[in-house]
């Protein structure tokens, strides 16, 4: 289970509400395209990304597994899923967007929120192929997870268990590496006293 669920899942959970809102009837693949480069841009931009959550090398660009659990009802008190006329998964917002604005959002900084609408106004036209092609250009880390672990889709095999780290967004010698594991760190201790938490509040026969 991803750090994205063990600390973060409330506050992916309203990400993806809100998505959902600003993009009404989005495809679950173009969200899921959505989700990663918005981990992408942040691990860039301050060097760790906005939800934690895992993401593997499938054949149309990275997918975090839990997100992709939608279509099995995952994140239900968030979002909704159906399918449309052509059988693909439609994702809608359960919370309306005043809650999510006045309430459920103060989860994100200002400059956060402000990110996000800057990359969903970018996103918002292109198709879910679009974003990954997006995903697929050669240096991105797709491509060197792909390449480098000699993996080979087809129409059987869309999927693979090789992850794809976003730290290795950095060059070697990069200052971000110390920011990125610091802040892992955090979010893994922070995990650790959820699990305690969690036992404890567990009733004991």
């Amino acid at each position: 289970m991803s750090l994205g669920i063990l600390v973060n899942r409330h506050k992916n959970g309203v990400l993806l509400a809100y998505i959902a809102n600003k993009l009404p009837n989005i495809h679950l693949r173009k969200l899921l395209k959505i989700v990663y480069l918005i981990d992408e841009h942040f691990t860039e931009m301050r060097g760790f990304p906005l939800t934690w959550f895992d993401y593997y090398a499938w054949q149309k660009g990275p997918v975090a597994p839990e997100v992709y659990a939608v279509k099995e009802g995952a994140f239900s008190e968030y979002v909704s899923v159906r399918k449309n006329e052509d059988g693909k998964c439609v994702i809608n917002s359960v919370k309306p967007y005043e809650f999510l604005i006045y309430k459920d959002m103060v989860e994100f900084s200002q400059a956060e929120i402000s990110e996000i609408d800057r990359l969903l106004e970018v996103y918002k036209d292109l198709s879910a192929d679009d974003l990954s092609d997006m995903t697929h250009i050669p240096e991105s880390l797709w491509s060197k997870v792909v390449a480098e672990n000699d993996i080979t889709f087809d129409i059987h095999n869309h999927k693979s268990e090789c992850r794809i780290n976003l730290e290795n967004l950095f060059e070697d010698d990069d200052y971000r590496h110390e920011i990125y594991e610091e802040a892992q760190w955090n979010m893994e201790f922070q995990a650790m006293l959820n699990e305690k938490r969690n036992k404890s509040d567990v009733p004991t026969s």
